[in-house]
């Protein structure tokens, strides 16, 4: 009988623990030439919701009760745009020293994470010099445009992402091409 009791509370304890971190995010980094002994997950306002400190194997460990939606992972010196949905499980390896060459993510979630990385590389690299050299709005538009839509045709090549994010990513590209329009108006308006 006593077997049978405690096989019972085996296993209750088991689906107890097991959909606990369905609610929650499991997340864990390894960085080569780290800038801090913490990172740092901030929300899209920078306002910080958890710092990870490393642990005693080099890795950055910790279980995230957060809302499902962008974050942002903030490492000491650079801003990582980052998803988090409850039950993900995540881990992240990179090298601070060249962290867009080298950021990969795995687990749960890994999938939108990645192409976010690879999105703020395209970002990054982006030559906005050259809607800066146009003299004509019509012109600037629909390079702005183009721009966007290149972002949305990325984004839409990959039917297994969650719905959420994509809603997301889709009210980002708006607002961001906004953000554009304004200021290269503004900008042609001072010249």
């Amino acid at each position: 009988m006593k077997t049978v009791l405690f096989s019972i509370y085996a296993l209750l304890f088991f689906f107890n623990a097991s959909g606990q971190t369905k609610n929650d995010v499991l997340f864990q980094a390894k960085i080569e030439n780290r800038n801090w002994d913490h990172l740092y997950i901030k929300d899209t306002d920078y306002n910080t919701i958890q710092i990870i400190d490393i642990n005693s194997e080099g890795f950055f460990k910790a279980t995230l009760s957060v809302q499902n939606g962008m974050y942002l992972l903030f490492d000491g010196t650079e801003y990582f745009k980052i998803y988090l949905k409850k039950g993900y499980n995540l881990q992240v390896t990179m090298d601070a020293n060249n962290f867009r060459e080298t950021i990969q993510y795995t687990g749960i979630g890994s999938d939108v994470n990645n192409f976010l990385a690879k999105e703020s590389a395209i970002e990054v690299d982006y030559d906005y010099g050259k809607i800066s050299a146009l003299n004509k709005i019509k012109k600037v538009d629909k390079i702005i445009a183009e721009k966007e839509n290149a972002s949305i045709k990325r984004l839409k090549a990959n039917p297994t992402f969650d719905q959420d994010f994509i809603a997301l990513e889709l009210s980002a590209y708006k607002s961001h091409t906004d953000e554009l329009k304004k200021y290269f108006g503004e900008l042609r308006e001072m010249n």
